[in-house]
């Protein structure tokens, strides 16, 4: 009956998930939330450094450490503005570059017409509004004269043009430019294999002949991109970026904080990786593409000091729920009497520590092993449960900062949220529940028959 179901899961599952993790444009998404990482980990650091020296001083008091490293705290501001205030601008141009490599086409001009399509699809000024008391009609004329400026009912408009609109260059463009970097690199993408392209003679070198080949197809899907723009504009009177936000970002983020999909992808992330198929690699596009933007989202709302939008993101898997294989191993030191089991887990302790998992994965191993597969999943599917429960009933703060995967688990928790105390025991008891989940199913291995097997 186990054979059975574990051949039809092997004959379904194997083929959906080789062709996800195969898919070009996919593989290219995913590529890019990579390739952003030195820019969005240093502006992550950035703003965890700030939560020390500003955020966990004040929790006692110790605004003399704030004080001391006023010119620190400056430096850090700097680096977010040019990192994570930006990362819209910053992943758009390694999306742009990473269609065009699939694509097998310049990747440098793939790169620049995305960010340039990007540029074209967003607003060009921004428009705040303050109430005026005691302004006369005179006076409101006056400063109707003056360009950007707009007096009504006590209200004054005031329009700033010519710039990127920060709000839009942030996490809240990301949506946009996923759908705008596809639209315009592959229109590019395709009229470059369609050989529509500048010929210059060979002597040319190719620092000046590979620019001069891209200029058609990316004028092509740069005037696309521009003529959807000013075409959606003109009928709706609402910008494109405006428009996937409300439409498209806002409701998938908002499901994204469902307790039931936070659990599934941990369910499938695990049963990916049960069959051997790297699973982080096959959700890399739900993880970094939605549960990311809920991170980007919460660390600029935590460097603004607004209130946090999103409960959970993608670093809570790596706070909460990832290192639960240091439960199995665990288990294993505490009732294993498997030699085997014994011996892979002095082996992999040291890895796991820094959660890297593989070395037990695939020399327990955990991987196609009958007697694991309960456990493996079960235990993900808990923890996550209990991390979400225990943020949503305020508990624990929410992740709020950016930790590198290798943090080892408990400091994990602490760092990710601002260190926010509570984090260190939420993270002790769900690596104490991994460890009631995999202590049955180690027990069971202590049979000889089983180890003989």
């Amino acid at each position: 009956m186990y054979q059975r179901l574990m051949d039809i899961m092997s004959e379904r599952l194997l083929p959906i998930a080789t062709k996800i993790g195969s898919q070009k444009h996919l593989v290219a998404l995913r590529d890019s939330f990579i390739a952003t990482m030195p820019v969005v980990m240093t502006g992550s650091i950035a703003l965890l450094l700030n939560a020390f020296f500003v955020d966990f001083p004040a929790e006692f008091g110790w605004t003399g450490i704030t004080d001391a490293f006023q010119w620190l705290i400056s430096i850090n501001n700097l680096i977010f503005n040019g990192s994570l205030a930006i990362v819209s601008l910053v992943f758009i141009f390694a999306l742009g570059y990473n269609i065009a490599k699939v694509y097998e086409t310049d990747k440098l001009s793939g790169g620049l017409v995305a960010l340039s399509s990007f540029v074209i699809s967003l607003g060009t000024s921004i428009t705040q509004t303050f109430q005026l008391e005691g302004v006369s009609a005179d006076i409101g004329k006056i400063i109707n004269q003056v360009t950007g400026l707009n007096f009504s009912d006590g209200n004054l408009s005031v329009t700033i043009n010519g710039l990127l609109p920060g709000n839009q260059i942030n996490s809240r463009g990301y949506f946009t430019a996923i759908v705008i970097g596809f639209l315009a690199v592959v229109i590019y993408s395709k009229f470059m294999k369609k050989n529509w392209t500048i010929k210059l003679p060979d002597s040319v070198p190719p620092a000046i002949s590979v620019p001069f080949t891209s200029i058609i197809p990316a004028f092509i899907a740069m005037y696309a991109v521009a003529a959807i723009t000013y075409g959606f504009n003109l009928v709706t009177g609402q910008l494109i970026i405006d428009w996937i936000y409300d439409i498209l970002q806002t409701p998938l983020l908002g499901f994204s904080q469902n307790p039931l999909s936070i659990i599934l992808v941990a369910f499938l992330t695990q049963l990916f990786w049960f069959f051997g198929i790297h699973g982080g690699n096959v959700m890399a596009p739900i993880m970094e593409g939605v549960f990311g933007v809920a991170l980007l989202a919460n660390l600029e709302a935590f460097q603004k000091g607004t209130e946090i939008p999103y409960l959970w993101t993608s670093v809570s898997y790596g706070a909460f729920v990832w290192y639960a294989t240091l439960g199995l191993l665990i288990a294993i030191f505490w009732q294993s009497k498997n030699k085997h089991y014994r011996e892979v887990a002095k082996l992999g302790i040291a890895p796991v520590m820094f959660n890297i998992g593989e070395p037990v994965m695939y020399g327990l191993p955990t991987v196609l092993n009958p007697l694991m597969f309960i456990p493996f999943l079960l235990a993900p599917i808990v923890l996550s449960a209990v991390a979400y429960g225990a943020t949503a009933l305020g508990l624990v703060a929410p992740v709020t900062q950016n930790v590198t995967w290798v943090m080892p688990p408990v400091l994990y928790g602490f760092f990710a949220t601002g260190f926010d105390w509570r984090a260190i025991i939420l993270s002790l008891v769900n690596l104490a529940l991994a460890v009631i989940i995999y202590l049955p199913f180690v027990k069971l291995a202590n049979n000889p028959k089983f180890e003989e097997k």
